[in-house]
């Protein structure tokens, strides 16, 4: 009697490669070991006040003009309150950046797909293309995730070299609400960052233009602050 063949096949089933972290309280904790600087807080004002921004444009705005207004101020409201705790406003070939003090991480922001904020069968991609940057800094994250192994968290945390995380907010226009997330990228594929190393699930709010009557997300920072324009490296 022959003997039943069998043979070994791949799920479809996707799951999300990068560590994602939802919890509040472990939310909160891991921003703490990144910089005592990181709070939920900050990104929810600085996710309030693009909210804002995008819901102050009109009939007569151009119509790509509620993305780029919420973008634009989502960016300068992050390095306003972070550059009053001595971070370092900065430009890399027209992509801005804010660095922490010591220069151990970095922070960019881009917008996200319909994946942003949530813990789903899929990690989100940016929406928009990205350039040499852009992909410059995600492989530098990946060279550190290659040491990574039993020694990585030691050599993350004893190397001396920048580690660049992106501010990811998606705006869903289906439920009126802006997911958003701070987000480690490993992986660079077709101008668009592919892979996540850690993900931080940071929350939603929804749009209630009632809410932003007042601008309760603004920040208390500085007037003027220090921008370097330069090129180069961190």
């Amino acid at each position: 009697m022959p003997k039943p063949k069998f043979e070994l096949t791949h799920s479809n089933a996707f799951f999300p490669c990068a560590k994602t972290i939802v919890e509040s309280e472990a939310v909160e904790a891991r921003l703490q070991e990144l910089s005592p600087d990181l709070i939920a807080e900050l990104f929810y004002n600085v996710t309030f006040n693009g909210l804002g921004a995008r819901n102050d444009t009109t009939e007569a705005s151009a119509p790509t003009a509620p993305g780029g207004q919420q973008w634009f101020k989502t960016l300068e409201t992050l390095r306003t309150l972070l550059s009053a705790k001595q971070w370092r406003i900065h430009n890399e070939s027209n992509c801005p950046f804010i660095s922490s003090a010591d220069g151990q991480i970095s922070i960019v922001v881009m917008t996200g797909d319909n994946e942003t904020g949530r813990q789903g069968l899929k990690d989100p991609i940016n929406q928009a293309e990205k350039g040499s940057v852009a992909q410059g800094f995600v492989n530098r994250n990946h060279q550190l995730e290659l040491l990574n192994q039993d020694a990585f968290n030691f050599v993350k945390s004893k190397k001396n070299e920048t580690q660049v995380w992106v501010f990811l907010y998606h705006y869903d226009k289906k439920l009126k609400e802006v997911r958003y997330e701070l987000s480690y990228p490993i992986g660079f594929d077709k101008k668009k960052i592919s892979e996540w190393g850690e993900r931080l699930i940071l929350g939603s709010i929804p749009n209630t233009p009632k809410d932003f009557t007042e601008d309760k997300g603004s920040p208390n920072a500085p007037a003027t602050v220090q921008v370097e324009p330069k090129t180069g490296t961190f």
